[in-house]
């Protein structure tokens, strides 16, 4: 959770709830997967906060789950029935639709609208933080490997560490088989992974249609390359305390989550590189300032 995230949640008046299960990274650690260097590391520490007004937070998503559980239920105007089924277009009054990615609410208001796959896959486990030499588990870690790249970080305060492997069809095992023994040593540790489709909401020009409006993941679910998806609905969630009127909302939203989207995919060729362009942004990497690092996503950290 970035700054922006953080800030989200103050808005909707859940921070304190969440805040608890979060975990502050001293650093954001880039490395190469084949050599297993150390390409760069960013302070996530008191200037950062300094610089963007908030801190930038891991939480494991339950614990975020619950603490934003724990306010809608102090809240008495607020039911929630589970496994009823609903047609929004049929509702009387504004609906506002939150039914994630794969929306069915979407496909009905926008029949055209659809998603991408992409051809690689999301894997994901969450294991014991390891005593491995050579890796700083307090920060957040992305490696980069030719046609594939890994992330791990400390899941909140629970002593776990989350993992993605976000690449070809075969799997974080086969496709690392020639990677550094450190971060094949670490694949090693995973008795399991769960298997995730990588897809993405083709941008729309309009999420709403009458008296429905879509919001979240529904409106516009991207890749995860900048850790921004579940911000930018605590963010569309925020801003529904300024306005429910649809054509304002999509004023203040549409164009901000459709240019991250295009960020996001650009991040994504960037981090599966491979031959002299892999070498080429790893060297960029290492001569980069803090400054220019964090200078690009800072349009979307002060958000």
């Amino acid at each position: 959770m970035g700054p922006n995230a953080v800030r989200a949640l103050q808005k909707i008046g859940a921070w304190d709830s969440v805040q608890p299960a979060t975990y502050a990274p001293p650093a954001l650690h880039f490395r190469d997967g084949r050599s297993g260097r150390l390409l760069k590391e960013v302070k996530l520490g008191p200037s950062f906060e300094r610089r963007f007004g908030q801190p930038y937070r891991v939480i494991f998503r339950a614990d975020l789950h619950a603490g934003l559980l724990n306010v809608v239920n102090t809240l008495p105007k607020i039911e929630i029935t589970m496994g009823a089924d609903c047609d929004p277009t049929t509702c009387v009054g504004p609906v506002i639709a939150a039914d994630g990615i794969w929306s069915k609410t979407r496909t009905q208001l926008f029949p055209q609208s659809g998603l991408t796959i992409d051809s690689t896959l999301l894997f994901r486990a969450m294991i014991d933080i390891p005593e491995i030499s050579g890796i700083d588990f307090s920060c957040v870690n992305l490696w980069y490997y030719p046609g594939a790249h890994v992330v791990h970080y400390p899941a909140g305060q629970n002593g776990k560490l989350n993992m993605v492997f976000i690449g070809p069809e075969i799997g974080p095992r086969q496709h690392l088989t020639p990677a550094s023994s450190i971060l094949r040593d670490l694949i090693s540790r995973v008795p399991n992974w769960t298997q995730w489709t990588a897809a993405y909401v083709n941008p729309l020009s309009s999420w709403h249609k009458n008296n429905v409006m879509l919001i979240g993941d529904a409106a516009h679910g991207t890749f995860p390359f900048l850790a921004q998806g579940a911000a930018m609905s605590l963010e569309d969630a925020a801003t529904l305390l300024k306005t429910t009127d649809p054509k304002k909302f999509e004023e203040l939203r549409l164009a901000r989550c459709t240019r991250l989207h295009q960020q996001t995919l650009r991040v994504g060729q960037i981090n599966h590189l491979t031959g002299v362009k892999a070498l080429m942004r790893n060297a960029a990497l290492r001569f980069s300032s803090d400054e220019t690092i964090l200078g690009r996503m800072a349009w979307i950290y002060s958000g």
